[in-house]
């Protein structure tokens, strides 16, 4: 028997039983297909590198412009929050009109205090300085105390080098202290008389300041005796200390010089001299404290408002247990505004030695800048 074979039927070729049907094109109909994609492609290809070369020059100009560009107030004008993040105060007008009181003294005070000696530099540096405006020399100082943010980190934020961020601290540090120091904090009796609470007419009507004492942490001084007069037993550690009064409606009226941790608080008190509490204060006037104060006896025309001892009685009598709940619900407002100067973060970690001779004006400043802050107690 033959094998079979593929063979012409009737002029046609048979297909091999595995071959698979395709559609045949016209020549013409391929060329011009395949024209038509290649110019698609090459329309898509050149709109394609047109978008990425806007793109790239676009993205140049942003890295371009965030490179040139620094933080400054002007950009949280309307942004109240990062106003009060940054620098502690509620708004930008309050920003606004701080600055304003402070550019009010500028010709009279920062000129004699930038040219100290620990603030001399090279002119190349000194002309960096002054390319940063006054307001903006301000707001980086106000986020040093506020933030507690590093040297090296202000530097980068407003594109400055690390000594010239170091000059400009010191200078406004100064600068504002001396503007501030300059306004008197102490209120008459009679103003203080006029605002008094009504829970604080009612117990205390001749309270003229509740005081209490606040300790920052120091460096420890290499110095043997220096180790001893800022140690505090209270704090387990070095510091420095200083005293703080507040009216009997919560608004600071006396900030201390600071003072050695060992120094007590009584001691602190009872110190005589201008500028001193007990210079400020007149016979008859009242002060409130804690227990750990006291008044020497030669300052008999004052009187001192502190909670009860137990004086040799197991526990306190009814009616002390009622006057120390009395005097705690107000002297709770002196320590609310500790909490407020705390919240400057340039006080809360360990202060260096190199730094010792500047923090008693960052005390003081801070103590003042409280004043904007919401007020501490509600009269009713």
């Amino acid at each position: 028997m033959k094998s079979k074979k593929n063979t012409n039927v009737k002029g046609r070729k048979r297909l091999k039983l595995d071959a698979l049907p395709i559609e045949i094109e016209p020549l013409t109909t391929i060329i011009t297909t395949t024209a038509t994609h290649s110019h698609s492609i090459a329309i898509q290809t050149d709109l394609d590198m047109t978008c990425l070369s806007t793109l790239f020059e676009n993205l140049s100009l942003l890295q371009q412009n965030s490179i040139n560009t620094s933080i400054c107030i002007e950009r949280f004008r309307n942004d109240d929050l990062n106003v009060k993040y940054y620098t502690g105060f509620k708004s930008y007008n309050i920003f606004e009109m701080v600055f304003e009181l402070l550019e009010g003294q500028y010709d009279e005070y920062f000129i004699a205090y930038s040219t100290r000696p620990e603030c001399d530099l090279p002119y190349g540096m000194l002309t960096e300085v002054h390319k940063l405006s006054k307001k903006n020399q301000f707001f980086l100082f106000m986020i040093r105390l506020r933030r507690g943010t590093d040297l090296q980190e202000l530097g980068t934020f407003f594109n400055l080098s690390h000594s010239t961020v170091s000059r400009i601290i010191i200078s406004w540090t100064r600068f504002v202290y001396s503007v501030f120091n300059s306004i008197s904090l102490w209120q008459s009796k009679e103003k203080v008389q006029q605002n008094l609470p009504f829970e604080m007419k009612k117990n205390y009507p001749t309270v003229r300041v509740i005081v209490d004492c606040t300790e920052f942490e120091i460096e420890q001084p290499r110095n043997p005796q220096a180790q001893q007069n800022t140690w505090s037993n209270y704090k387990n550690t070095n510091t420095a200390k200083g005293l703080i009064g507040i009216t009997p409606n919560g608004v600071v009226s006396y900030i201390s010089p600071l003072y050695g941790g060992a120094t007590t608080d009584r001691a602190i008190l009872n110190m005589e001299g201008c500028g001193s509490l007990i210079e400020l204060l007149e016979d008859g006037d009242q002060v409130m404290s804690d227990r750990g104060f006291s008044l020497d006896r030669k300052f008999s025309h004052l009187t001192l408002v502190h909670p009860p001892f137990l004086e040799r009685h197991p526990q306190l009598l009814p009616e002390n247990v009622l006057k120390t709940r009395i005097i705690a619900r107000h002297r709770i407002h002196v320590e609310r505004f500790m909490g407020r100067i705390k919240n400057y973060k340039l006080l809360n970690g360990i202060i260096p030695i190199k730094s010792i001779h500047l923090l008693d004006y960052w005390f003081y400043i801070c103590s003042f800048l409280t004043i904007f802050d919401e007020p501490l107690v509600k009269n009713i």
